[in-house]
């Protein structure tokens, strides 16, 4: 497998641009000639994680049944393609990542993808991560909950839904 050379000096090769611009036919393009679906630019961003964040739904299927794409690869900041996800509210993607059952515990970075979902309000993200398993008592790296970022952030939704699945007082 070779990653068609890099466009520019931070590792991103062709097929992570049009990952990163949401271009479904020119990444099939590029993978059935070859190109490598895991490559990573130089902070550790993989074509999944850089669709991921840029809420490409299509590029992140295409990507998984492409396979050899570790789905909870993380950036140098900790972040997985999951967290970046639920940082930004992208329902569908989180949707496509939660069928490979990524990692919905505490992240090299101190938070899960339910911190990340909770601290920006993200409410359908945070009921799709609960049901998958993610646990709104795990505490981050500063101690705080999901449950009690939600009260501190004031999203009076989400603290409806911690008040139907959370086992502990706030």
């Amino acid at each position: 497998m070779w990653a068609f050379g890099c466009c520019d000096g931070d590792g991103a090769t062709p097929l992570f641009i049009a990952a990163q611009n949401g271009h479904v036919r020119i990444l099939l393009h590029l993978l059935s000639k070859g190109a490598e679906s895991d490559v990573r630019r130089l902070d550790g961003a993989s074509p999944l994680w850089i669709a991921s964040q840029m809420g490409h739904a299509n590029v992140v299927k295409v990507l998984l049944a492409a396979g050899n794409v570790q789905v909870d690869a993380t950036r140098q900041d900790g972040a997985t393609p999951l967290f970046k996800a639920a940082h930004k509210g992208h329902i569908a993607v989180v949707d496509e990542l939660l069928k490979c059952k990524p990692n919905l515990g505490i992240l090299p970075n101190g938070e899960s993808a339910l911190h990340a979902a909770v601290l920006f309000g993200h409410t359908q993200v945070a009921k799709q991560l609960i049901q998958a398993g993610a646990d709104p008592n795990l505490p981050n790296s500063d101690g705080i909950t999901p449950c009690r970022l939600s009260q501190q952030t004031g999203h009076k939704e989400l603290m409806k839904i911690f008040g139907h699945t959370s086992r502990s007082t706030w």
